[in-house]
This record gives C-alpha cells, structure tokens and sequence, in this order.
C-alpha cells in the first residue's frame, strides 16, 4: 500500500512542478518581451 501512496505522490509532485514551469516560463517571457526595445521605433517616429 505505501508503494502506491508513494507513486500518487511522485505523479502529483511531476505535475505541480510541470505547471510550476510552465507558468514561470510564461511570465519571463512576457517580462523579456515587455523589456524588449520595440521593433521600428526611432527617435523621431512619436511612438514612445
């Protein structure tokens, strides 16, 4: 029975921590993004 336990707990700990990557992942990639110098933007062209 403790084998079990033990599997339901190593599946649960891969998820969590698969879901825990992939939000992390996210949200660097959209800081990186927003830090980003933006395409096509000059000093004269009146976007910023």
């Amino acid at each position: 029975m403790t084998a079990h336990v033990d599997a339901q707990l190593i599946v649960v700990v891969l998820v969590v921590a698969s879901a825990l990557f992939f939000v992390g992942r996210r949200a660097w990639r959209s800081i990186a993004a927003a830090r980003a110098p933006k395409r096509g933007c000059g000093p004269d062209c009146g976007c910023g």
